[in-house]
């Protein structure tokens, strides 16, 4: 069963997952999920960021309707997830994903690639795999993972080492359950000038010395933006409720094309829902939905942000001033110099945000990334980097 790791404790610091207690080695009879859209720079380049982010999203929720809560492993990446499955749910979910996979391509014309490695033949291999709990909020735990063996997966689906570790659309035997996506804010803008999207790699083959790394990574980060309340990306102020195109791709995505009277039907739910949240918001109506007050709806998004993780690379999102990026770069780089990371970083003056909310519970988590491609160019930047390796 999935006990382990709901019975892990959560560490109440970000910053703690990387000194002190030793995180907790994955099961060898689990197994990794992997999905990424295939051609997602062509796609951000064409101006579709907001569609790549989506379709990361949706994997989320699938995944989470087939677990039926949302205490389970999971990093997302922008323009993909990485997920970890017991062995019980590996054929509904498998199932859930071949679905999503159709579903992106019919709502988005996106490919996305998706596959599931057993851990097991990733130690026999020689690579490690060990994962800690953060508790981000109230409704929120978030996971970290540490080790070499999600790189080798990936390495693995990507060059087709063996063809079953691929899912395919017509594993598909019941449908994915998308219920709980939700996508209606409007891109939030920097408030201090600068959305810097930042993916940093340890690349020390000792585990002791990559941890160490990442603590004076986030150290430099503290001492140069200041405080997490500092260099959210999320602010009430900025936070506004999209008026049209994002509620339209929730719609696409609950219905899976952007036609017909099912379509208009989910899209007028949705537009009904939002007029009555503005309302609550504009004149401080405590009307309820599920754990939420309506009125303090914005307050919600920032608490559960996923603005910072780490899945073998430390992902971020900071909201600061071009004088303090050129500062971070600076140590970076000499970082870089010392052998001890590879970096890459996406600069943008917006944030995005896509929901992700498990009905009938108070479990949510609201995926932030940056505008214009975030994570997935930071990520082409880093890859380049690494084949100087």
């Amino acid at each position: 069963m999935d006990d382990f790791y709901k019975n892990l404790k959560p560490s109440p610091e970000f910053q703690n997952l990387f000194y002190g207690e030793e995180p907790t080695k994955v099961p060898d009879d689990w197994f990794v999920l992997i999905t990424d859209i295939v051609g997602s720079t062509k796609a951000i380049e064409e101006g579709r960021y907001k569609d790549v982010n989506t379709a990361g999203g949706l994997t989320a929720i699938a995944v989470a309707n087939v677990y039926g809560h949302m205490d389970f492993p999971f990093v997302f990446g922008g323009d993909g997830v990485t997920f970890l499955l017991p062995v019980h749910l590996l054929f509904p979910i498998r199932s859930a994903i071949a679905d999503t996979i159709a579903q992106v391509r019919s709502a988005f014309g996106l490919e996305m690639r998706a596959g599931i490695v057993p851990v097991q033949e990733l130690y026999r291999a020689g690579a490690d795999l060990f994962l800690s709990k953060f508790r981000a909020s109230a409704h929120y735990v978030q996971c970290s993972l540490f080790g070499d063996a999600l790189s080798l997966a990936e390495t693995w689906i990507k060059e087709g080492k063996d063809e079953s570790y691929l899912v395919r659309e017509n594993e598909k035997i019941f449908p994915a359950d998308f219920t709980g996506f939700t996508c209606r804010w409007k891109d939030i803008p920097s408030e201090r000038g600068e959305i810097v999207s930042l993916i940093v790699k340890p690349i020390h083959p000792d585990f002791d010395v990559c941890k160490k790394t990442i603590t004076r990574v986030l150290n430099f980060i503290r001492s140069e933006y200041g405080e997490e309340g500092d260099y959210h990306p999320l602010r009430v102020s900025n936070i506004e409720l999209d008026s049209g195109p994002y509620l339209r791709k929730e719609a696409i995505a609950r219905i899976g094309k952007p036609s017909g009277i099912r379509f208009y039907l989910a899209l007028t739910q949705i537009w009904l829902e939002r007029t009555v949240v503005a309302i609550a918001m504009q004149f401080g109506i405590p009307f309820r939905s599920g754990h939420y007050s309506l009125n303090h709806l914005k307050e919600y998004q920032i608490l559960s942000a996923d603005f910072r993780k780490y899945d073998g690379t430390l992902k971020m999102v900071i909201d600061g001033s071009k004088q303090n990026r050129e500062s971070l770069v600076s140590f970076l780089n000499q970082l870089e110099l010392e052998g001890l990371i590879r970096y890459g970083n996406f600069v943008s003056n917006r944030s995005l945000m896509t929901c992700v909310l498990k009905v009938n519970s108070s479990e949510e988590v609201h995926f932030v990334d940056g505008a214009d491609g975030g994570f997935a160019m930071a990520a082409k930047v880093l890859k380049e980097k690494l084949k100087l390796l």
